[in-house]
Order: structure tokens, then C-alpha cells, then sequence
């Protein structure tokens, strides 16, 4: 029944449309798949240690006096510390590449629109087309815009 309910939602999350938005999933999905290579692993690690030590189990040795092994100590910090270095270069190197300073590559021209923001209302001016709009921003479908936004206070 719960399911049903999400029947009528779609996943334009996983379905974008332009440059940015593919870069974006990009991100996206490599940042999961880094993170799942980390969880499937300590969630069957859970389970197999659960079914290796438990009672009935008499090939399971109990070790009460184990205090320290290197070896294990290297790989508990090693696997979490290459975890975040490698959400953390993911991280980096897509935003990098995704610099809102750099322009977009396009055919066409981009479309200047000047912003204003007044009193409870936005003002949009399109200065080659000598037009104005409130509230409302019209842009053409597949070319890129470039806002340049003030404040009249």
C-alpha cells in the first residue's frame, strides 16, 4: 500500500536536462556509488560476524585478554580516511568544473537580462529586445542567460 502512493512520482532528479544538470547527476551517482562500496560491505560484515559468534557456535574462540593489533587499527582508519578523500576529490574537481564564472558553450549568443530587485517585486529588463517584465521571466528554450542582478535598496 505505501507504494501506491508514490505511483504518481516521477524521478526527474535522476533525469536532467542541459550540461549542468548531466554534471550534476554525475556527481550524484559517483558520490552513491562511493558511499555503497563503504555500507554493503560493513552490512554484511554486521551480519557475518553475528552468524560467525554466535552461541551455538562452538568453532568461534573467545578472546577476552586481545587488546591491540596494528593491522586492524590500520585498516579501521585507512577504509573511512580514503572514503572522504575520494567524496572529497569528487566533490572538488565537479564543482571545479562546474564554476557558475565560466560561460557555458553555445552556439548561440547568450540572452542578457538585467534584475532588479524592488519592493516585493523583481523587475526584468532584456536590453536588446528594449523590454521589460515583472514578476515574470520569459526565456527561450536551449540558450544560455546571463543574469545581472541589482537592487534598487
Amino acid at each position: 500500500m505505501p507504494l501506491l502512493t508514490l505511483a504518481g512520482c516521477g524521478l526527474d532528479v535522476l533525469e536532467p536536462h542541459g550540461a549542468i544538470g548531466v554534471a550534476d547527476k554525475t556527481i550524484l551517482i559517483d558520490s552513491v556509488a562511493i558511499m555503497l562500496a563503504i555500507v554493503v560491505p560493513t552490512i554484511l560484515a554486521i551480519f557475518a560476524f553475528a552468524f560467525w559468534f554466535r552461541k551455538s557456535n562452538t568453532r568461534a574462540r573467545y578472546l577476552p585478554n586481545w587488546e591491540f593489533s596494528g593491522q586492524i587499527e590500520m585498516v579501521t582508519w585507512s577504509i573511512p580516511t580514503l572514503t572522504i578523500l575520494l567524496l572529497g576529490g569528487v566533490s572538488w574537481i565537479g564543482s571545479h568544473q562546474l564554476d557558475p564564472a565560466q560561460k557555458l558553450e553555445s552556439k548561440t549568443p547568450a540572452l542578457e537580462v538585467q534584475v532588479v530587485s524592488l519592493d516585493w517585486k523583481w523587475l526584468f529588463i532584456y536590453p536588446a529586445q528594449k523590454i521589460a517584465s515583472v514578476n515574470q521571466l520569459a526565456m527561450p528554450v536551449g540558450v544560455p542567460v546571463h543574469f545581472s542582478l541589482t537592487s534598487a535598496a
